[in-house]
């Protein structure tokens, strides 16, 4: 679940930034392309709840590296956090389901937006459905059809 997760926040950061922008979901040795944004699972969750249903908590750390050359860094920085609180609140999954981001926050770090936002979601596990009998024999009589002598 976490991997359907990863690709749904990276395909709503493509709609918001758009071609410009590489997303990177793994270490980059080198060749970084920037701008970019770099996507992150921070300690996922599982907490079982009543019957076959658990609570998931999947917190995500996005970071966004602007362009080192551009000038003003700062407010591209800031215009990024604007779109990532409004574009990120809600993100769709591959079967069109919607999971809302929750705990927004942001925290700039040496030129680096740090964006981090969860998304909690309850699971059913399906049914364990067990094996149906392919065949039954009888041995014997059960009684059924006699009449008892009186």
């Amino acid at each position: 679940m976490v991997n359907e997760i990863m690709d749904a926040v990276t395909r709503r950061l493509d709609e918001l930034f758009g071609d410009g922008y590489e997303i990177y979901t793994d270490a980059v040795e080198q060749g970084l392309s920037e701008p970019c944004f770099f996507v992150s699972v921070l300690e996922p969750s599982r907490k079982p709840m009543l019957g076959r249903r658990s609570f998931q908590e999947t917190g995500f750390c996005i970071q966004y590296i602007p362009e080192e050359a551009k000038p003003e860094k700062n407010r591209e920085l800031n215009r990024a956090v604007d779109i990532l609180f409004d574009g990120m609140e809600y993100i769709a999954m591959a079967d069109g389901d919607l999971i809302r981001g929750t705990g927004r926050s942001y925290r700039i770090e040496d030129g680096v937006l740090n964006f981090f936002v969860s998304y909690n979601m309850f699971l059913v596990a399906s049914a364990e459905v067990a094996d149906a009998m392919e065949e039954l024999k009888w041995k014997g009589d059960a009684g059924i059809g006699r009449k008892e002598k009186q």
